[in-house]
């Protein structure tokens, strides 16, 4: 016998042996409710699960204790063995290790990663690369949230549900129009075979009525013995099955889906002649940023908590409302964490909430754009403005600064021109120039019932155009930008925000990152920034801070961008992956490389972004920063920064300047640069 020969003779087991449910029909019927438990002793099992007459039981074993079958000594001895178990466990306990739940969690998500197997993949369709096509996901049976929330950090995904009963019923009749990608997720409601594995009747209509032209994936939550089952899957490309339906699995399954996670579990059994038992293939990560936990990257979560000292001390000195933080190592995001309220004591910031990211704009944005036409050969830095905008600078000494000056802001330009004061009289709106109300392309919304003549965008590039030039030295400025969107729209031949959305954001799947975001997001999804009184004289919320950007239409190349700090860290990731995300090269990495380093001697800038102080380290990124590393900060109290020496990815997004943009505090306090250095002495300390 294998338990009393092999585990315990030629193995040298010594522990207890608990048999399986003796209740199933397969053992109970063929042996007896009673005998069953006897053959089950005699088998070696020292605790028998399960036994359906307990009483029929004892006196079988009884029996053969008296007519000398089974010897007292035997009964004795793994009687002594439960007793002595039960004084470890109870009377005498050894104290073990106290797993946190972070460590817990860990352990659960690593289970469904390594076991979550992918069966069949067609063309190589999973991991889903470009996501500017549209994804339906139909989820069979509950609603699975977990599921539907990670999906939809990845792309903007439309979500239906059936209940069984919809199924069983017939009335499946999904309108999958339009759709390049359908998932179908079935969740079951148990593992058990005799109850069908938890699955719905008429399931095999699901997978017949998929459409012919899209990628059909497939998941099944639940036992994959229900796959035995005759299903036609000839319209399925690939084929998922998750082993069980609950949180953990749907988290992983979605970032599997996407590519923030390889498959790389196997069958332990076979479920027919087409899965056989070892079944599964392999994926390769694709660059998205994978959610995860400080425990999967060796980072301490106690160090982490002086993060929250950092930010509430902030809040409670009112240096910004509320914040969003996000920190990722090496493409794993282990913090993302929300503070404070949009405005004081008002509404919660949440993970989908969108800020205005001020000047990040100028590298989320402008130069994001500049390298995609570089990367085509559509641009060069080291071309002159004017021979890209002959029209418009013909005449002026600016037309022959080289773009790279611009970027690198070497061009001696002004740090900036309050062109809202040239159309105010005795502080108020010049009539000239604004109405309350209009439509069209002759005027530009600068916020609620203030509409600005568009031909003053014009004004505003001669205006720049006719300052003189400064020393070629480094001195910051935004002034360069309004070009540069000129140069992006002309050599892409579409607007900014569109050419942006159709070859960058899209492709990555962002859809909380965009301009101008009223009317297109809901309201409380976006924070105010600040209770303009001079300018705008109105709370500004959703239209861009800056008031040159709003004077062009909210649409500008140095201020105007929107986003959370977890679709800027995907930004931010796309760099340090050398322009390639999700699988798609975006951006060609010998451009990245250029646009990343330091420009010009003496000036520590790239070009569009900044890098630490030369020499010394440190200035907007903290001093622990490498020198490798690059970013940006916004003048609403924003920050990304990554560093390619460490992996290290950190945004910070706040409001600073609601309600009074002359509050000055987050600066003073450095309370970006604190938070920083916190993350990168906790990545130091990497187990």
């Amino acid at each position: 016998m294998i338990i009393q020969d092999y585990l315990k003779g030629k193995l040298g087991f010594k522990g207890l042996v608990i048999s399986d449910a003796l209740n199933m029909k397969a053992v109970s019927e063929k042996y007896g409710k009673g005998e069953v438990a006897v053959k089950a002793f005699e088998a070696g099992c020292d605790i028998l699960v399960y036994s359906e007459n307990v009483g029929e039981a004892i006196q079988a074993i009884k029996k053969k204790v008296e007519n000398g079958a089974i010897s007292e000594k035997e009964i004795n001895e793994r009687c002594l063995k439960i007793l002595k178990l039960k004084e470890k466990s109870f009377i005498k306990p050894v104290k073990g290790k106290a797993y946190t739940k972070g460590e817990r969690d860990w352990a659960c998500y690593q289970t469904f990663e390594k076991s979550t197997a992918l069966l069949k993949n067609e063309k190589n369709q999973l991991p889903l690369g470009d996501l500017s096509k549209k994804i339906l996901h139909i989820s069979i049976g509950s609603i699975p949230e977990e599921f539907n929330a990670f999906s939809d950090e990845y792309a903007p995904v439309t979500h239906v549900n059936y209940s069984f009963k919809d199924i069983e019923s017939g009335t499946f009749n999904p309108k999958t129009e339009g759709y390049a990608t359908v998932i179908v997720t079935v969740h079951a409601t148990t593992v058990r075979p005799k109850d069908q594995f938890g699955m719905p009747g008429n399931l095999n209509t699901v997978f017949q009525q998929l459409p012919v032209g899209t990628d059909n994936t497939v998941v099944v939550f639940g036992n994959p013995l229900a796959l035995s089952k005759n299903y036609d899957l000839s319209k399925v490309h690939s084929v998922i099955v998750a082993y069980e339906n609950n949180r953990y699995v749907q988290n992983r399954v979605a970032q599997m889906l996407f590519g923030a996670i390889p498959f790389s579990g196997r069958l332990s059994t076979a479920v027919s002649s087409a899965f056989r038992k070892g079944a599964g293939l392999d994926t390769k990560t694709n660059g998205r940023l994978k959610f995860s936990q400080p425990e999967e990257v060796g980072v301490d979560p106690k160090k982490l908590e002086e993060i929250d000292q950092i930010v509430e001390k902030a809040i409670a000195e009112k240096a910004f409302p509320g914040c969003q933080i996000v920190a990722a190592v090496d493409g794993k995001l282990f913090f993302r964490k929300n503070y404070g309220t949009h405005q004081y004591n008002n509404r919660k910031v949440e993970n989908d909430d969108i800020y205005d990211i001020a000047s990040i704009t100028k590298v989320a944005a402008s130069t994001t754009a500049l390298m995609k036409l570089q990367s085509e050969g559509k641009f060069s830095l080291d071309k002159k403005l004017s021979e890209y905008l002959p029209d418009l600078t013909t005449g002026y000494p600016m037309g022959n600064l080289k773009l790279r000056e611009m970027m690198s802001h070497q061009a001696g330009l002004k740090a900036w021109i309050p062109f809202y004061k040239y159309t105010l009289v005795d502080g108020n709106l010049n009539p000239a120039w604004y109405v309350k109300s209009a439509s069209g392309s002759g005027y530009n919304k600068v916020a609620d019932h203030i509409y600005l003549k568009s031909q003053y965008a014009d004004t505003i590039k001669k205006t720049i155009l006719s300052q003189p030039l400064g020393t070629k030295k480094y001195l910051y400025s935004d002034l360069g930008y309004y070009f540069v969107k000129d140069i992006i729209e002309q050599e892409s031949g579409k607007k900014l925000d569109v050419f942006l959305y159709n070859e960058v954001y899209a492709k990555m799947g962002l859809h909380h990152t965009l301009f101008n975001p009223n009317g297109s997001v809901n309201p409380d999804k976006i924070a105010a920034t600040e209770d303009d009184k001079i300018f705008r004289k109105q709370l500004i919320k959703g239209y861009v801070h800056d008031p040159g950007a709003a004077m062009i239409g909210g649409v500008g190349g140095h201020a105007g961008l929107f986003s959370n700090a977890t679709e800027l860290a995907a930004i931010m990731q796309l760099f340090l992956n050398k322009g390639n995300y999700g699988g798609v090269q975006i951006l060609d990495p010998k451009v990245v490389t250029e646009y990343t380093r330091v420009q010009f001697s003496g000036n520590r800038r790239g070009a569009g972004f900044d890098k630490p102080v030369l020499g010394t380290g440190g200035g907007t990124c903290d001093e622990s920063a490498s020198f490798e590393s690059f970013g940006h900060s916004g003048f609403t109290g924003t920050l990304a920064w990554a560093d390619p020496k460490n992996g290290l990815n950190y945004v910070f997004l706040s409001n600073r300047v609601y309600p009074d943009a002359e509050n000055k505090k987050l600066i003073s306090m450095g309370t970006r640069t604190q938070i920083q250095k916190v993350l990168n002495e906790a990545l130091k300390g990497k187990k």
